[in-house]
């Protein structure tokens, strides 16, 4: 096409100049009007086909521009596609959460009687959680500590002896569509609900050996429970079997209120043979050293959270009565909590009967652990980054309180905690 235009024009030209220059000259006069509507014709043609020729060079570099965009097109979209596409690696790695914690603490002890002490302790956990499918979770994490159940603390000292690991979770979560309901097998976390957080009848600490599961649906959940406290070769198991039963919904114009009942029986424990407490820790026991007392509790708890010109504040209460012992046999936790900004702030009462609860498995620190105990605990921690706290907290305690030697007990711990 190009061509074609520029050989128009050139012909155009040859003709123009040809006419002028071959005229004769005896009868241009004749001819002059014909020969100059030739030529303006002739210099028409020629601006003609010079604007078809520039249009067509437009058109020319308009489709080049657009044959360069689509193809940019295409591979920013092939980039875009192959991008998108996650390599087998990084799936694996989507489907793995880590996490990790260590805590430093300082303690210091003033119990009557007995001399001061003080001590250094740290407690350090790491733990994965692996998604298999969209049902199934596999968590699996270890921590420091002993064989104590209620705590993964380690004291500092000993020659700077190495310090014990152990496995502290290790479970298969199997959560069935519909999202109401998660099912756990192996040692986890204590899915119990507790107010508060409170201590009365479960450490912080605890993890549960056995089976779980959590329903919740609109305002009601349910929380069941199937452990074992012993396993026994000679006789029968020692289990713990328990429910709870409850509500979160709002109540007033900002306020949420979680209250509920629960249940818990600990079978074959009374007058067991197969199962004598090395430290019975406030219970109490026979001559024999076997429980006096069966364990089987009725809970009630409530925990209502609410909007302050403060800031977020939080009252709770939570007792327990132990139907399986004819006496000594309440407990009860009164708490507040508030946080302002990066500071938080709490405050509980406490009363514990020796035969209240088992034990073995309530709060480790107030009143050293155990029951047969009452008095006050103060704490309040600063925020100093969203992984890094500092927090103290004051125990004023009474020990031995239905049995025993009664013993007033101070204690201040002092922890710097760092999440990962």
């Amino acid at each position: 096409m190009s061509l074609l235009l520029r050989s128009g024009r050139s012909f155009a030209a040859t003709v123009a100049i040809f006419l002028s220059l071959s005229t004769p000259t005896g009868w241009a006069d004749a001819q002059a009007d014909t020969i100059a509507e030739l030529r303006a014709q002739l210099v028409a043609l020629t601006a003609r086909l010079e604007t078809l020729e520039a249009q067509q060079q437009q058109t020319h570099v308009a489709v080049q521009a657009n044959s360069i965009e689509v193809a940019e097109t295409k591979t920013l979209s092939q980039s875009a596609i192959a991008s998108s596409t996650v390599s087998p690696a990084k799936s694996a790695e989507s489907r793995l959460k880590y996490g990790a914690d260590v805590r430093y603490r300082f303690e210091s002890f003033n119990i009557e009687d007995t001399p001061d002490r003080h001590r250094n302790r740290i407690r350090a956990r790491v733990d994965v959680k692996a998604t298999v499918s969209d049902e199934m979770l596999l968590g699996f994490a270890l921590a420091s500590g002993s064989d104590d159940p209620i705590s993964s603390n380690q004291t500092l000292g000993d020659n700077d002896s190495s310090k014990q690991v152990n496995i502290d979770q290790a479970y298969i979560r199997f959560q069935p569509t519909g999202r109401h309901t998660d099912l756990y097998a192996g040692k986890f976390k204590n899915p119990l609900y507790r107010a508060g957080g409170n201590g009365l009848l479960w450490d912080g600490d605890l993890r549960p050996e056995g089976l779980a599961a959590k329903f919740s649906r609109n305002d009601v959940f349910v929380n069941a429970l199937a452990t074992w406290i012993t396993e026994s070769k000679a006789g029968d198991d020692i289990l713990l079997l328990g429910t709870q039963l409850g509500i979160k919904t709002s109540v007033f114009d900002s306020a949420s209120l979680v209250a509920g009942l629960g249940y818990y029986e600990y079978t074959g424990i009374q007058g067991s043979a197969e199962y004598i407490p090395e430290k019975p820790r406030g219970n109490r026991v026979t001559d024999q050293g076997r429980y006096l007392s069966g364990f089987d509790l009725l809970e009630g708890f409530a925990e209502l959270k609410f909007p302050t010109s403060f800031g977020k504040a939080s009252v709770y209460a939570d007792y327990v009565k132990n139907l399986g012992a004819d006496d000594y046999d309440t407990g009860y936790t009164l708490g507040a909590k508030i946080g302002l900004s990066d500071w938080s702030f709490g405050w509980a009462y406490e009363s514990i009967e020796a035969d209240a609860v088992y034990a073995q498995l309530t709060d480790s620190d107030f009143g050293g652990g155990g029951t047969d105990s009452e008095g006050h605990r103060f704490s309040a921690s600063y925020a100093i980054s969203k992984k890094i706290k500092l927090g103290g907290t004051v125990f004023l305690n009474d020990r031995n309180v239905d049995f025993g030697n009664e013993q007033d007990y101070q204690r201040f711990m002092l922890d710097l905690s760092v999440k990962y």
